[in-house]
């Protein structure tokens, strides 16, 4: 299932990276195929309004010898580089240019060098053609393009890489051919080296989404595994008691003077209802975390009406209990949800300390942070299993030997406890020093 959501996710990003990528790309060729064609037909406008002449480029005037662009003559159509604005209002110029000025036109016509005029008579037959690079096109060619061009109605078009206007003269039509094969090369070379850059881009970001994906399902795929996990360990946790009980049951049928097998039926009944207890503890906490009742009390006296009747039981085991619990350290939060975290950490210190051990109950007040922490003296936790005791069912006897009471349960609720209070829970362990649990509200 994991699996097929991963692939599934992957191909989804995999394919909006494409369409993305080839979408950037296609508005970017368009637009610069666009630019080549404007600046062509603008080209081809020019030249028209010159009768197939090249223009001369009028010199720019200087600001600080106060030169003052020539004024001008009637009937010119090269109009001053400043007067671009009055040269875009004026209906008939440079109409494909829109709010180019004429100065750029010239520049352009100067840039795009290879343009040829073509003149026909009236039948449509070749009369003379003429440009300033002739070794470039032969008659053929230059028959062929005509013939092409008199095939189309429009007066104005694209032949390949070559730009065309027709225009009637006296002598019959005249074809103004600009010649933007090198400009249509630059546009192909601009598409290649788009379309290498986008798929350049899209491997990295398809190996970044695929690592972002396998990041963003590790959770899910990590709780699938602990729901696996805990159906195997509740299933453990409760066959073990069954199987004593139908044995234990077995053997009262054949005897039933004798009373151990009762003692032992009644043994495993409360372990079991302490295990179904404890997953319906859990079960309540993880679906009603906001909705816990929350009120101001002293929690320096609710942890020491926990630990006090621990006293009796960890004296009767050869160890002792030190109390630093200060008066009148108040908090706001769930009494009886902190006892019953208190009973559980005083629980698995009384479990798991040495003989003649100690065990240390601490409150500290720092600021509005309140900081429990239980100590006992002890064989460490090894480093490996501190990340998972909070974990269900888990326990650092991994064979779930009996010879410690317990079902793997009461770390993982306490760590429920003290989510549902924002706070932390710590471990710390090591050799000759013993195990703390820091709890930090």
């Amino acid at each position: 299932m994991i699996r097929t959501l991963k692939i599934r996710l992957t191909l989804v990003v995999l394919a909006l990276l494409l369409l993305a990528s080839a979408g950037l790309v296609a508005v970017i060729n368009y637009r610069n195929l666009q630019s080549v064609e404007n600046q062509a037909y603008g080209v081809l406008e020019m030249l028209a309004e010159n009768g197939g002449q090249r223009p001369q480029m009028l010199p720019m005037p200087s600001a600080a010898s106060g030169e003052q662009p020539p004024e001008k003559p009637e009937g010119e159509d090269i109009a001053p580089p400043q007067q671009s604005d009055d040269a875009a209002r004026r209906g008939g110029e440079f109409k494909q240019f829109g709010r180019r000025d004429r100065t750029n036109s010239v520049q352009n016509a100067v840039s795009l060098i290879n343009f040829y005029t073509i003149q026909l008579d009236s039948q449509g037959a070749v009369v003379s053609w003429g440009s300033d690079r002739q070794d470039l096109y032969s008659d053929g060619d230059i028959r062929d393009i005509a013939e092409e061009i008199m095939a189309r109605s429009q007066d104005k078009g694209r032949v390949d890489t070559q730009f065309y206007c027709r225009t009637e003269n006296a002598e019959g039509t005249q074809l103004i051919v600009v010649d933007a094969r090198l400009e249509m090369q630059n546009a192909r070379q601009v598409l290649r080296t788009t379309a290498l850059v986008a798929l350049g881009e899209d491997l990295l970001l398809s190996v970044g989404a695929i690592l972002l994906i396998r990041r963003a399902v590790r959770p899910v795929d990590e709780a699938m595994e602990k729901q696996k996990q805990f159906v195997w360990d509740a299933s453990h946790e409760l066959k073990t008691p069954l199987a004593v009980i139908s044995a234990n049951a077995e053997a009262l049928a054949a005897d039933p003077e004798d009373r151990k097998p009762l003692a032992y039926i009644q043994s495993e009944v409360k372990r079991s209802d302490q295990l179904i207890q404890s997953l319906l503890t859990l079960a309540r906490m993880e679906k009603n975390t906001g909705e816990v009742p929350r009120e101001k009390f002293d929690l320096g006296r609710a942890l020491e009406e926990v630990a006090l009747p621990f006293e009796s039981a960890v004296f009767e085991a050869g160890k002792r209990m030190d109390l630093r619990i200060p008066e009148k350290v108040y908090y706001t939060g769930n009494e009886d949800m902190l006892k019953q975290l208190m009973v559980i950490l005083l629980s698995n210190a009384e479990k798991y300390s040495d003989d003649g051990g100690k065990i240390t109950v601490m409150l500290d007040s720092r600021g509005e942070k309140r900081i429990i922490t239980v100590h006992n003296t002890g064989p460490a936790i090894p480093k490996s299993a501190q990340a998972k005791i909070f974990d269900r069912f888990y326990r650092v006897d991994s064979s779930h030997n009996r010879e410690i009471e317990g079902n793997g349960l009461g770390l993982a609720i306490a760590r429920n406890i003290v989510d549902i209070h924002k706070g932390k829970i710590a471990v710390f362990s090591e050799e000759g020093k013993g195990t703390a649990f820091t709890v930090t509200l």
